[in-house]
This record gives C-alpha cells, sequence and structure tokens, in this order.
C-alpha cells in the first residue's frame, strides 16, 4: 500500500528558498503554495458528477448479467483508460466488451456500426475520454435499449447527449479542480470512488500516469498528486507491457518533464495505422517481456522514421499556410497527404512554431475531409468547432486540442465555412515566455529540481538575468539554457 502524505512530507520539506519563492510567484492568492503545487490525495468523489448514477448502472448491469461496452478514443489517455476499465472492471467480476475507433478511416464520436455488433439491450455504454458531444450516437445506443454512462473530460458544448449519467468534471465548470484530469484520470477516479481499494493499484497508477501526460493536459492539482502516486509503484508488480514503459520513463526520480516523456514513450507508440497504438492494449496486459522488449525496439524504429516524415511534412506545411486565416491569427493549412496519426502533431508542430492556434486539414482514405486542430493559447478549439457542427459528422476535443471530419468533399467549401467564422472568435496574443523571477547572477539550478515535474500550466523555472531569460533545462544534469521557449 503507498502512504501518500508520509512520502509527501519529506518531498515539501526540501522546498524552500528559491523554490519557495517561485511558489509563491505562481501561486499568489494562497496562503500555503506548497499545498497548490502538491495537494493531498484527492476525494475523488467531490470532483466528479454523477457518480451514484455510475455506481447504480454498474449495480444493474450486474443484475441483469448484461455486460459493458466500454467504448475508448484512439489515443494514449484512451487507451491507458481502456486498460484501468478492463483491469477493474474486469476483476470486480464484469464482462466487459472493449471498442477502439480507427480515426484513419472512421469518424470521431460513438460510431453505431462499432457498437452494433456488441451492444445489445439491457447492456451498459461507459465511454472513457470520449462521448460528451457525441449526441446521435447516444441516441442510437438508447434506442437499442442500452443504459449510458459517459466518462470523459472533454470542454462541454452544447447540445450534450441524453445519457443516464455524465462523469465530466467539467459539469462544474472550468474551475472544478477536477478539471485538469485526463479521461484516463476521470475513469480511474470514478472507479475508485466506487472500489477505494483500487486507488492505490500500481497497475492502474501506471497507465493513468502515461495517459496523464501523453494527453499534455496541466502537470497541476489531482494531476501532480496522481503523478506523486505514481512515482512510488512497485515496478516488480507491473506487467511486463507496462514495465517495459516504465523502465523508458526519462528522468530521475521526480526530474522530468512532459515532454521529455512524449518523447521518450508517446511519441515511439505513435499514432494510426501501422502505429504502436495498434497492439498497445494486448502490450499494456501482456506478461511476456521478451516479446514486450522486441515489440518496443521495432516502435522505436518506426518512430525514427515517423520523425523524417514529419520533419518534411512541416517544412511543406509552412510553405502552404492561409494568408487570410493568418490574418485573423490562425493557421489553416490543406495537406495534399498525411500519413494517419500525423494530423494533430502536425498541427502542434505548427501551433509551437508561429504561437498560435492551427487547423490542419486532409483527405481520409475514404474521401472525407478531416481536420485536426491545436492551439497553445486562449483560442477554443471545440467551441469553434462545435459552433459549426451543421457543416460537420462529427467535432470535439478540448480548449487546446480538437478535431473534426467536415460532411461535404469540397476544400473551397470548407476553408470559407472555417474563415468566415473566424472573426466570431477573435484570439488574444499569446502570453509571452514566462519569467518567474529577475536575479542578479545564475543561481544553482538544483535548488529548483525539486519542483518537478514540470509541464503544461507548471512549466520549468524561467530566470531574467542582465537582460537575458534562461530556462531550467532538466534532460541529463540540470542547467540553464537560455531560450524564449516556453519548456513546454
Amino acid at each position: 500500500m503507498l502512504d501518500y502524505q508520509i512520502a509527501a512530507v519529506p518531498r515539501r520539506n526540501r522546498v524552500r528558498g528559491l523554490a519557495m519563492e517561485l511558489l509563491r510567484q505562481r501561486f499568489p492568492d494562497s496562503s500555503d503554495p506548497r499545498r497548490e503545487w502538491l495537494p493531498p490525495k484527492p476525494d475523488w468523489k467531490t470532483g466528479l458528477p454523477d457518480l451514484d448514477v455510475l455506481e447504480d448502472e454498474l449495480e444493474r448491469v450486474r443484475e441483469r448479467r448484461g455486460k459493458i461496452v466500454l467504448y475508448g478514443h484512439d489515443d494514449m489517455d484512451g487507451i491507458t483508460g481502456l486498460f484501468v476499465g478492463l483491469r477493474v472492471l474486469r476483476r470486480e467480476g464484469f464482462h466487459v466488451v472493449p471498442i477502439l475507433p480507427r480515426r484513419e478511416f472512421e469518424d470521431y464520436g460513438l460510431l453505431p456500426e462499432r457498437m452494433a455488433p456488441h451492444l445489445s439491450r439491457g447492456d451498459l455504454l461507459l465511454t472513457v475520454d470520449y462521448g460528451c458531444s457525441a449526441v446521435k450516437g447516444v441516441r442510437w445506443a438508447r434506442e437499442v435499449g442500452a443504459r449510458v454512462v459517459i466518462t470523459d473530460h472533454h470542454t462541454l458544448n452544447p447540445p450534450l447527449p441524453d445519457v443516464h449519467g455524465l462523469v465530466d468534471p467539467q459539469v462544474y465548470g472550468s474551475d472544478a479542480t477536477a478539471t485538469v484530469l485526463a479521461g484516463c484520470g476521470v475513469l480511474y477516479a470514478a472507479l475508485c470512488s466506487i472500489w477505494p481499494k483500487w486507488e492505490d493499484d500500481d497497475q492502474l497508477l501506471a497507465a493513468v500516469a502515461l495517459g496523464t501526460v501523453s494527453d499534455r493536459v496541466p502537470l497541476l492539482g489531482w494531476n501532480r498528486a496522481l503523478l506523486h502516486m505514481a512515482g512510488q509503484i512497485r515496478r516488480e508488480a507491473l506487467t511486463a507491457g507496462l514495465r517495459v514503459m516504465m523502465d523508458a520513463w526519462p528522468g530521475d526520480g521526480y526530474v522530468w518533464s512532459g515532454g521529455m516523456v512524449r518523447h521518450a514513450i508517446t511519441s515511439t507508440v505513435g499514432k494510426g495505422n501501422g502505429s504502436g497504438i495498434d497492439q498497445m492494449l494486448d502490450f499494456m496486459f501482456s506478461q511476456d517481456e521478451p516479446s514486450c522488449r522486441k515489440a518496443w525496439t521495432e516502435m522505436r524504429q518506426h518512430s525514427d522514421q515517423r520523425a523524417h516524415v514529419l520533419s518534411s511534412l512541416v517544412k511543406d506545411a509552412m510553405k502552404r499556410k492561409d494568408d487570410q486565416a493568418d490574418a485573423y491569427g490562425m493557421i489553416l493549412v490543406k495537406m495534399p497527404e498525411i500519413p494517419s496519426g500525423m494530423g494533430g502533431t502536425l498541427a502542434s508542430k505548427l501551433s509551437k512554431i508561429y504561437r498560435r492556434g492551427a487547423i490542419v486539414v486532409s483527405r481520409r482514405e475514404d474521401g472525407a475531409l478531416v481536420g485536426e486542430a491545436r492551439s497553445p493559447g486562449d483560442w477554443n478549439m471545440a467551441g469553434f468547432l462545435v459552433s459549426l457542427k451543421e457543416h460537420f459528422t462529427s467535432a470535439g476535443g478540448h480548449v487546446k486540442a480538437a478535431g473534426f471530419t467536415y460532411a461535404g468533399t469540397s476544400w473551397e467549401e470548407l476553408r470559407d465555412v472555417l474563415i468566415s467564422h473566424m472573426p466570431e472568435y477573435p484570439t488574444n496574443p499569446v502570453p509571452r515566455p514566462h519569467v518567474d523571477m529577475e536575479l542578479a547572477s545564475q543561481p544553482d539550478p538544483s535548488e529548483f529540481v525539486c519542483l518537478a515535474p514540470f509541464g503544461p500550466d507548471f512549466p520549468p523555472p524561467a530566470l531574467k538575468i542582465d537582460g537575458m531569460r534562461y530556462l531550467l533545462n532538466v534532460a541529463g544534469e540540470p542547467g540553464w539554457c537560455i531560450t524564449e521557449d516556453s519548456g513546454e
């Protein structure tokens, strides 16, 4: 069993001097900045709605001897969430059937054609990292006679689906503590609130750590508590697949950044047709260590190949960006061809380069136009796309990452729809890279490593010295580098 409170004390005691001053700068309204940075173990029931509905529906499906159809998202957040659901629910005696969409040729959302072979009257459709905008898919499931509970973390953009339960922290508003959770974290928290014995399970914590960091959610609040718990897992208690991935986790103990983890693990797994995501669920459950290590080596080789392809795509996309969209403060690019799973990564790269929202559109194998959108600032990508839902067969996501499938086939018409709507979602300037404090000379970088891990909404410390900005680099021996990069 993990003792969160006892293990946390020595870490908190190490926060002193300049590190403590930095926390005061970042949490100026808090009487205890250390508690903001590393909160107590969460009370999951206080942050998630409809947990009583989920518990009741699970009991009902058990009594009916029905099955649970667990519908996940085809990325690391969704896959790790599927792992969490399958491990807990099957061990609790339920018959669970997982569904993982293939978005290289399928729309985003709950697809009736994917559910039809599995979902029957009296079953429970339970989602992870998915479904808060799936009006049509939920309607179909209910017409079949199934019960439906959505667990998600994405932005809620009406109309919402008519579900029996919606376990999404966004219901409580953007300031709610649990809104930082990734989709895998929401399902983990929901199931642990029902069966507390699973809260300290090493395999669940490893999976949730992988999904959380991969999904670029804020490394604050409950996520930092989860990552602290995951830092104490026993490697010998993991499956061979999870152990291989945790062995690849970079950094020494807690001293790492989200970008380092995504480079070492998330990028290795990849996304889309031919990537490791296709085998990841079986990989995480596997106890065959030689087979897992061989598969991981092959994934790394494919990852290197994808990196070369992505580099060429970025150069091409920079030449193709739309001038009119650029005038509205957005990057819009139509690419003639993008390998499956790379659209979101390309949009992220463009967003980082130009420091503004980016939408990358390509044509899928079946001829449909699909888009991936990313934002480093305040542009509400999900709100923007969902507001155009009459033009799309599917659209969803959250403020900084979203996607859509266009209902038509004409790029010119889609471009007009997107650009004509951009003035209704004006952007504010993306904030300049942060500076935490101004000093006369460089301090010992080791004074700040106690604040790691670093990631979204909690970047590495940045100092201003003689007019230059120095960012803490924790990749290898801690040190200072001159850069305008945010650190994430």
